[in-house]
């Protein structure tokens, strides 16, 4: 019996993940001539479409640009991809966090 659930996990996370990487290649932008003009369409497709960074959007598409441009990434060294990478994200828009005030709890004592 714990074989037939290991193997609905696996299935159900590959079919998720296959889900995903199809929605984020067939949804989005032009994935660009280079990796830095990828970085730069996805991260402006995520803030137009989403509610800003942090989710998911943000580091799914630049993995999938890294996958993109797998092989003219090896050519490039990797603090520089490394670099791309964190001046693509400083365009992200960040989402508003909203502030609430915590519930106060009333102090019990023991007699």
């Amino acid at each position: 019996m714990k074989l037939n659930n290991t193997y609905t996990i696996a299935l159900v996370v590959s079919g998720s993940i296959f889900f995903a990487s199809t929605m984020i290649s067939q949804a989005g932008p032009s994935d660009g001539s280079t990796i830095g003009d990828c970085y730069n369409n996805w991260i402006t497709w995520c803030n137009d479409k989403t509610s800003g960074y942090p989710n998911s959007c943000y580091g799914d598409s630049l993995d999938h640009c890294d996958s993109v441009h797998k092989a003219s990434m090896t050519q490039i060294p990797g603090y520089q991809v490394k670099s791309m990478r964190t001046n693509a994200l400083r365009k992200a828009q960040r989402s508003n966090a909203r502030l609430s005030t915590p519930k106060v709890q009333p102090v019990r004592r023991a007699n």
